[in-house]
């Protein structure tokens, strides 16, 4: 078959299509935190000094969480998952607006949190488009696992780029100057793109996910459908 059935076949995979979706808010709400933290800590906390600590954690606690997958999914199933860490990254995000630069350990608490709660987004994603290219497979008969991960890896480096222009056209609308005092409105907007503007996108995600589809019901179904077929192709052979 060729590459346009496959694209066809694609846009006709809602689950897939949500996932895309899901898959660009997050790296929205990832993007713009990640890109924000330096500017959050030299210019609202003045405390440039701990730039390298507070960026560590966070990567300690992304790794942390995405090691705890296997067990949180034990608990919950994939979907459910998802939207427990997504709201919990909003609440948390929107819980930093209101803490103030003295409390420097809240802060330090908070990007522990948002890390590790972040942490097991991309194994919890991943394993989900293996589920949507099986989904694939059972609806068409046709395999187009490279199609679907290609495009799914589109849509992480479509949110990382929106998150620049995000931050960009913010900090430049509300007069961020680099390397001086900022003003009123653009410290503000440093707040803003470090607290209630991920907070927001992340609330968006865990409202996308509750439209994928696919249970663990359902997917253990297609799988033994998928396997009673190549039982029967390998008898024909």
């Amino acid at each position: 078959h060729t590459p346009m059935v496959d694209v066809k076949d694609l846009l006709a995979n809602k689950p897939w299509l949500v996932l895309f979706s899901l898959a660009l808010i997050i790296m929205l709400t990832i993007s713009i935190r990640a890109s924000s933290g330096t500017f959050y800590l030299k210019y609202f906390l003045e405390r440039e000094d701990l730039i390298s600590s507070y960026m560590t954690l966070y990567m300690v606690a992304l790794t942390i969480g995405a090691a705890s997958t296997p067990l949180l999914t034990k608990w919950l199933d994939k979907r459910k998952l998802l939207i427990v860490l997504m709201i919990a990254v909003a609440a948390l995000a929107g819980l930093q607006y209101f803490v103030t630069k003295e409390m420097v350990a809240m802060h330090f608490v908070i990007q522990g949190l948002i890390g590790f709660c972040l942490g097991p987004k991309s194994p919890l994603v991943f394993s989900m488009y293996a589920d949507t290219a099986d989904y694939s497979e059972w609806r068409t008969h046709r395999r187009s696992t490279a199609m679907i991960f290609s495009a799914a890896a589109f849509s992480q480096k479509l949110g990382g780029a929106l998150a620049g222009a995000i931050i960009g056209y913010m900090l430049s609308g509300m007069g961020y100057v680099p390397n001086m005092q900022q003003s009123p409105d653009s410290q503000q907007g440093i707040v803003w793109l470090m607290t209630l503007i991920p907070a927001m996108f992340a609330l968006i995600a865990a409202l996308c996910i509750r439209f994928y589809s696919l249970s663990e019901s359902q997917l253990a179904l297609i799988q033994a459908d998928l396997s009673a077929r190549q039982s029967e192709v390998k008898n024909d052979l």
